[in-house]
């Protein structure tokens, strides 16, 4: 989008009309601003910030994860975002907002140390607030690593209780909602995006159209969020001096900290929560609001006197639905309505939106409502309601109730009690657990294994596990399956009758048949909801059904003869054994150990018990 003869904005910067900040001379100049990220490798050397340190308004750095200075390094996230707040591409381009505004770069982010980075992250903003910050660009969240959907609150992680602070001591956060939307086991939004006093961000890859990765609200305990949407595919400072397009609430985040230093240049008097609450009365929805959305867009017009719209539309209703006809009706418009329900305290029940194109006339179906209740309204620039059982509209026009489009709308938010869904305390599944026994050589049975063979074994799992803690549960395994131990003929005295002549012992199998009930305590190697990484240590008891001797004979013309002895059977086993059993695992794959601790056969029927040490891997 061309502005004047010295420069460009990036397309993006136009859905927030940005030309009409950098027009009127906004650029951020004179606001300090905090970012906090991973690292900012290269940002010392990569052409999009050359400015940044000619005219020395980066002010200071300070990597918290190793008490240095040099934030130049780590990863190169930080690079990314600062460029969509202050970045110019070959000293034209604009890629955000506030290209003269100053920075304090600070790292608090590493690969592992979870809640080590949020402590980091809280003497962050004591150092952001001691040297003048402004405003704080967070592109940082903290979800199921560490915390239960129940927790985003707004008051139990260390961030938002930092972030909390930050705001009353006049810095306005400005936090990325997460990238969870698409997610099924976390849709919602990330802390300490979860805090009433942030500025909370999501992302639309369109004016209106939210990006699918995008987190939902509300809060936890019902508060909106997020407060503001943001383009979240935007031209970003790649490595190696490039630019490069990149997605994620991550960048529509800079876009708004960009917005929000032109808004403080122009008045500097707001504190943190005017300012916030001015931003999102510049929402292109405002005051429409839904769980995806926010306020909408962010509008420059808004700040710089841009007149407000005609009216868009009227509403009408009869005894079955409520109807938005636009006053342009031949106007085939690109823009979306947006609806929702709401209840008397606010509280909205479901939203949704649908393109209007080719179509005449939206209608609400009055079953999807209840007494009491309001439906909510914007397109086009325009936003009303009406409230079921007390505003009165008029009826249709006659002519326009022929070419109706409605009760087809799809709701978008079915799932807005998702913070009621109730953390799975107890969970389910099956398996497959297959291994092979240690020859006994290293047990103290002795070694009855033959030199070119391993016993094995599979056996069918049906797991339940109930969880008392994040890091703590308690499980039953039940398992049915069969051992085939390879024995030769020192250990196990002849037992099947001698066959003809001419063939020769090849090898022996005895096969154990059993059912196997484990207990075990479960120990997450992680706080994440997935629980991806766990340690069981059980004690399992085993109930032998049967057992079968299998003898296999080789002729001197490679003839094969098989022949099955079942006096094996129940009579000469012990009929219950037990053993302790250790497993390692991660996502859908374990490894475990087992020691049987007694015999499975009675005494004087092998010359050695069998094997006693099992490894192996369980499938889930």
């Amino acid at each position: 989008m061309h502005t004047d003869s010295t420069g460009y904005l990036i397309e993006e910067l136009s859905w927030m009309q940005g030309e009409k900040f950098y027009n009127a001379g906004y650029t951020g100049k004179g606001v300090r601003i905090a970012v906090f990220d991973g690292g900012f490798e290269d940002v010392d050397t990569h052409p999009a910030f050359a400015h940044l340190f000619k005219n020395n308004q980066i002010v200071k750095t300070w990597d918290f994860t190793k008490r240095k200075e040099n934030v130049y390094h780590g990863h190169y996230h930080g690079r990314m975002v600062l460029s969509c707040i202050a970045g110019i591409m070959d000293d034209t381009v604009h890629l955000g907002l506030a290209p003269e505004a100053q920075f304090l770069l600070a790292r608090t982010e590493v690969k592992s140390e979870k809640h080590k980075e949020e402590v980091w992250w809280v003497q962050a903003l004591e150092w952001a607030d001691q040297n003048g910050a402004d405003i704080v660009n967070s592109s940082l969240g903290y979800g199921d690593q560490l915390y239960y959907v129940k927790d985003m609150d707004g008051k139990t992680s260390r961030v938002a209780k930092g972030a909390a602070t930050a705001a009353e001591k006049g810095i306005l956060v400005c936090t990325a909602m997460g990238n969870e939307g698409s997610k099924k086991e976390w849709k919602v939004l990330v802390t300490p995006a979860d805090v009433d006093k942030v500025l909370s961000v999501g992302a639309v890859h369109g004016i209106n159209s939210i990006a699918y990765y995008s987190s939902w609200g509300p809060t936890a305990d019902g508060r909106l969020k997020p407060n503001v949407v943001a383009p979240g595919n935007d031209l970003v400072a790649n490595n190696h001096d490039n630019y490069s397009y990149s997605q994620g609430t991550s960048f529509a985040t800079p876009m708004v900290t960009g917005f929000a230093a032109c808004v403080k240049q122009m008045h500097p008097d707001y504190t943190a929560m005017q300012l916030l609450k001015e931003i999102e009365k510049s929402g292109n929805h405002y005051p429409y609001y839904d769980y995806r959305y926010g306020y909408g867009i962010p509008q420059a017009g808004y700040f710089t006197g841009e007149k407000a719209k005609p009216e868009s539309f009227k509403l009408y209703a009869d005894d079955q639905h409520v109807y938005l006809v636009p006053n342009d009706t031949s106007l085939k418009s690109s823009d979306k309505v947006f609806y929702k329900v709401s209840n008397n305290d606010g509280t909205i029940v479901k939203y949704g939106d649908e393109y209007f194109s080719h179509k005449e006339v939206f209608s609400l179906d009055k079953e999807d409502m209840e007494e009491g209740q309001t439906v909510h309204f914007w397109y086009d620039g325009t936003y009303k309601t009406y409230t079921f059982g007390k505003d009165n509209l008029p009826t249709p026009p006659d002519t326009d109730i022929a070419t109706i489009w409605g009760d087809d709308y799809e709701w978008k938010a079915d799932e807005n009690n998702f913070y009621d869904q109730k953390h799975k305390w107890y969970s389910a599944g099956a398996s497959l657990r297959t291994g092979f026994t240690i020859p006994a050589m290293w047990s103290p049975a002795g070694n009855i294994h033959t030199a070119d063979r391993v016993s094995r074994s599979l056996f069918a799992v049906w797991s339940n596990t109930f969880k008392l803690a994040k890091v703590y549960a308690l499980g039953l395994n039940l398992s049915f399956g069969s051992t085939w131990f390879a024995v030769d003929s020192a250990a196990l005295p002849m037992a099947i009758e001698p066959v003809a002549a001419g063939y020769e012992l090849h090898k022996k199998n005895f096969k154990v048949t059993s059912f196997d009930l484990e207990f075990y305590q479960r120990f997450y190697l992680s706080k994440s909801s997935r629980n991806r990484g766990i340690l069981d240590m059980g004690i399992y008891g085993m109930w032998n059904t049967g057992s079968r001797l299998k003898e296999k004979f080789v002729g001197e013309n490679g003839n094969v003869m098989l022949m099955t002895d079942e006096r094996y059977m129940r009579p000469q086993m012990n009929k219950l054994a037990w053993g302790v059993r250790l497993r390692v695992g991660w996502e859908h794959i374990s490894i475990y150990g087992q020691y049987r601790i007694s015999n499975l056969l009675k005494k004087d029927i092998f010359n050695t018990d069998l094997p006693k040490i099992e490894v192996g891997v369980q499938l889930f």
